[in-house]
């Protein structure tokens, strides 16, 4: 039996050989895989892809940047101008009685410009923490995400021209927050924002609603205005006033403003290398 499972077998063996026209050897056949049909593998990225794609890319950056105002962005106030940059802030605020609170990023993130008026803003949600004299009310976590923020630059002209811009945005932001940080809600914010320069001075400043998509009986639909006075000393020196104003037409808050004043230094831009 043994003699014929063997035979069988290399009959199978013959058979299968002839059918693949594989090169016979002294014990049979060749049943290895001929080099030629093995896929190639490519040894490396295509690194000229790659370089190409960035170099189109940077080359339509500095062309949208081109078409605008070159202020510096300020502290407080979002600025209307296209950027493609990452931002990461941390705040820290003194209120009546000693308590503290201090944000870390503060909903800043990447900013990417994707066309020649268009810029995404992909952000991390802010982590906040606060302390009181008793230390009862002591807090840490997460406050609530702006993850994504869509602009469209709706007019805009360099310095050389009548040196102003004017944009649209609307941010998303997801109720992330921990409850002492958090509105329990997801919320949407248009905003137009403005900016207008005289030489070495400039106006930038922000309109916007906040629109919750639940529990607007307790949050309202509080409206907020920023405006930064800025003028540029020395090419890198930008000292500046704001004016941060919030209106709270309903909700818990209804009839009260907050009217915040912040002068500011900003230093910048610095080059780090040549282009």
């Amino acid at each position: 039996m043994r003699g014929c499972d063997k035979a069988a077998a290399a009959g199978v063996l013959l058979a299968l050989g002839a059918a693949a026209n594989l090169p016979a050897r002294a014990d049979g056949f060749d049943l290895a895989v001929p080099a030629a049909s093995v896929p190639a593998v490519p040894a490396r990225v295509d690194e000229a892809g790659i370089a190409g794609f960035l170099g189109t890319w940077a080359r339509a950056v500095a062309a949208a940047r081109a078409t605008q105002p070159s202020w510096s962005s300020p502290v407080v106030t979002t600025t209307g101008l296209l950027e493609q940059r990452v931002r990461f802030d941390v705040q820290q605020q003194n209120a009546k009685g000693g308590q503290q609170t201090t944000g870390f990023d503060g909903g800043r993130g990447v900013d990417l410009i994707v066309g020649p008026t268009t810029e995404i803003q992909i952000a991390a949600a802010p982590y906040l923490t606060r302390t009181t004299p008793d230390g009862k009310g002591d807090a840490g976590g997460l406050a609530d995400w702006p993850f994504l923020r869509l602009e469209q630059r709706l007019a805009s002209s360099p310095a050389s021209a009548g040196n102003y811009v004017l944009t649209a945005w609307v941010q998303a932001q997801a109720p992330t927050g921990i409850a002492p940080f958090g509105s329990h809600a997801w919320t949407f914010q248009p905003t137009l924002a403005f900016g207008k320069g005289w030489g070495d001075f400039d106006i930038q400043g922000t309109v916007s609603a906040t629109l919750p998509a639940s529990r607007d009986a307790v949050l309202g639909h509080p409206m907020q205005s920023n405006v930064a006075f800025q003028y540029n000393l020395w090419t890198l020196l930008w000292p500046e006033l704001e004016v941060s104003w919030t209106y709270y037409p309903d909700g818990a808050r209804g009839g009260r403003n907050t009217v915040y004043l912040a002068p500011g230094l900003v230093v910048g831009k610095i080059p780090l290398a040549n282009d």
